[in-house]
């Protein structure tokens, strides 16, 4: 459990390939940015053991590996690549602070096919940045310049409304299927945004503004486990027991 992980497993064509297309190198071109961080195996997380998830699944109808982090920081960081019905090649990063800490949660989602990809790119503050005005200042606004350069990328919003109320001001959302390259470099440069953040993090000290932080954040993490489409396709596809511990391993 202690020792540090430098090393992911596995890359974007080890896995499996899905027929007619080739998806682009997403596990090798994400996981260089988190080498810094130190991050160790996280076994089990409320009484569930991901190990039966990280060993790797094949199912009719998904096959793949996920991955599952921790450090002094960050409660859990999620990892996911697997083929979904032989077609679309579902990868995604999802990273939360422990309790001691307030940073935005990294929310990357990259659901690709040969005829179109699906983007979600978003550091997700875990307070309301209309009353606590300086946590987007602290923690959101430096991303600002990134967004500018990619925000061509955002297609239609989410068609879901808590979804929306969730997300931060710099999300980039939906379909650039004919700039992959381009959305891939972003998912790069926000998860190296996210990296900076967490390293230069401090402990909360305010144990009132701490309280109220992490119950949102815990509404936050119920929410999506409860109501995000991809977990109703893990469970389809995995099945009950891995797709809950999927779930459960990301929110």
């Amino acid at each position: 459990m202690s020792e540090i992980i430098t090393d992911l497993g596995f890359d974007s064509k080890s896995l499996w390939q899905p027929k007619g297309f080739e998806p682009h190198p997403y596990p090798e071109s994400t996981w260089p940015c988190l080498k810094e961080l130190g991050l160790k195996r996280l076994a089990e997380i409320e009484g569930e053991d991901l190990t039966v998830l990280q060993d790797g699944v094949k199912k009719p109808m998904a096959v793949g590996a996920f991955r599952h982090f921790y450090n002094d920081k960050i409660e859990k960081l999620a990892h996911m690549w697997v083929l979904i019905s032989r077609s679309i090649a579902g990868g995604m990063w999802m990273g939360w602070p422990n309790d001691d800490y307030d940073f935005p949660v990294l929310v990357l989602a990259w659901e690709e096919s040969k005829k179109r990809l699906h983007i979600i790119i978003d550091v997700m503050p875990i307070v309301d940045v209309v009353e606590y005005e300086w946590y987007r200042e602290k923690y959101l606004d430096g991303i600002e310049p990134v967004y500018n350069e990619y925000k061509d990328l955002i297609g239609s919003p989410s068609t879901y409304r808590w979804f929306r109320a969730q997300a931060g001001p710099y999300l980039i959302f939906d379909g650039p299927s004919m700039q992959r390259d381009r959305a891939l470099q972003c998912e790069v440069e926000y998860m190296k945004y996210w990296v900076k953040t967490v390293q230069e993090s401090e402990p909360v000290t305010d144990e009132q503004y701490r309280q109220y932080a992490n119950k949102r954040k815990r509404t936050i993490m119920a929410q999506l486990r409860q109501r995000d489409p991809l977990g109703s396709v893990m469970l389809r596809t995995l099945g009950p027991e891995l797709g809950r511990k999927c779930c459960i391993g990301y929110t």
